[in-house]
C-alpha cells in the first residue's frame, strides 16, 4: 500500500516537514512506506580475501540475513545495488578515491577480479524478483535506475545495509536525502574494514540509526507505513 505522501501531487504543509524531519528514526519507519536498500553485499567486501579466513566486516551477515528474512515475509521491497567495473569504466579520479581509501589500484590494473569477489554469498543472494542493479561508482543512485524503482514501489525510507560505511554507504545515504527519500542505517548490518574511517562515517551519518530489532519490530506491525505501531 503505498503512501499518500507518493501518490498525492499536493506539496507538503511546511508544519507536516518539520514534523517528519523531527520526529525519532522508529517512529519515521514506522509512518512510511519503507524498503530494504542492500549495498555492495559482495564477497570480497564482507570477507574480505577469502570465506575461509572472513575479515571482520563478515559479522554483517547475521544481521542482513535476519531483515532479509522479515521484509520478505512481510512483503518489504528489496533493492540490491551492487559494483562492476566493466571495462572502460574507470576514470583516473575514481581510482584516486579508491587508492586514498586503501585500494591497491595497481594490482587492480595488472589482473581483474575473480568471480567470486563480486558475487553476493549465497545466503543472502536475490531471489526471483528483487532487483539488482549494477553501478559504477560509489552512490547506489549515480546512473542506476533505484530512484525511478523506489518511486514506482512507493518508497519513501530506505533502510541501507551494507559495506562500506565510508564508501558507497555514506555516498548513498547523502544521495538518498537528496532526491527526497528518508535514508536510515541500521546500524549493526553496515561495516567497513578501516574501524577509524567507519567509526568517522557512522558519527556522520549521526542520529539516523536503529538495530535490527527496531527495525524488525516495525516491519512486523500490521501498522507499518500506516500512520505508527501498535
Amino acid at each position: 500500500m503505498a503512501s499518500s505522501r507518493m501518490t498525492n501531487p499536493i506539496p507538503l504543509s511546511l508544519p507536516e516537514m518539520v514534523r517528519l524531519a523531527t520526529i525519532p528514526p522508529l517512529e519515521l519507519l514506522a509512518e512510511t512506506q519503507s524498503a530494504l536498500l542492500l549495498v555492495d553485499v559482495q564477497n570480497r567486501f564482507i570477507f574480505g580475501a577469502s570465506e575461509t579466513s572472513p575479515a571482520p566486516t563478515a559479522r554483517v551477515m547475521q544481521p542482513i540475513g535476519k531483515l532479509l528474512r522479515t521484509a520478505r515475509g512481510r512483503g518489504i521491497p528489496r533493492f540490491y545495488v551492487t559494483v562492476a567495473h566493466p571495462a572502460g569504466a574507470d576514470a583516473a579520479p575514481w581510482l584516486r578515491r579508491l587508492n586514498d581509501m586503501g585500494s591497491n589500484v595497481k594490482a587492480r590494473a595488472r589482473r581483474p577480479l575473480s568471480r567470486w569477489a563480486s558475487e553476493i554469498p549465497s545466503e543472502i543472494a536475490p531471489e526471483p524478483g528483487e532487483p539488482h542493479l549494477i553501478k559504477c561508482r560509489f552512490s547506489a543512485f549515480y546512473e542506476t535506475a533505484l530512484e525511478v524503482l523506489l518511486r514506482g514501489s512507493g518508497v519513501e525510507t530506505v533502510v541501507i545495509v551494507g559495506v562500506a560505511s565510508y564508501g558507497c554507504i555514506i555516498a548513498t545515504y547523502i544521495d538518498a536525502c537528496s532526491r527526497g527519500f528518508f535514508p536510515l542505517l541500521c546500524a549493526q548490518a553496515v561495516d567497513g574494514a578501516e574501524p577509524t574511517m567507519h567509526k568517522a562515517a557512522m558519527d556522520f551519518m549521526g542520529p539516523s540509526k536503529l538495530c535490527v530489532d527496531e527495525v524488525l519490530k516495525v516491519w512486523n506491525s500490521e501498522a507499518c507505513g500506516r500512520g505508527g505501531l501498535r
